[in-house]
């Protein structure tokens, strides 16, 4: 089992049994006010001094924010309660901060088997 990116390995889209459009592929990176434009708070997947730049967790422990002032390395927009995401079939769709801890980690996952609940 795994989501979309692991570190040095790349996916077929044949490997993404759950579904391309049941699983998460990239999504808004949380970014604080008071951290705009400073070095790894605001940093962007081209930029070659921070790894960690392109990398966000999805799970129940990593819930996505629309919290202004969160630092957390999670998911998150500056949007009224909605996180904005690209599924694996190229859909986009914004999901509520408020989404089942457990419903959102099986978007992260693309060959889990389960079926992914209502959201």
């Amino acid at each position: 089992m795994g989501g979309a990116f692991q570190l040095g390995t790349g996916f077929r889209f044949e490997e993404f049994t759950d579904g391309l459009s049941n699983t998460l592929l990239i999504g808004e990176k949380t970014v604080p006010i008071d951290g705009m434009g400073l070095g790894w708070l605001d940093c962007s997947i081209y930029n070659g001094n921070y790894f960690a730049c392109s990398t966000r967790p999805v799970g129940k422990d990593s819930p996505p924010t629309t919290n202004p002032r969160s630092s957390a390395w999670t998911f998150g927009s500056w949007h009224t309660r909605v996180v904005q995401f690209c599924f694996a079939d190229g859909h986009v769709k914004g999901i509520s901060d408020s989404i089942d801890p457990y419903t959102y980690e099986l978007l992260g996952q693309r060959n889990d088997g389960m079926v992914i609940p209502d959201y």
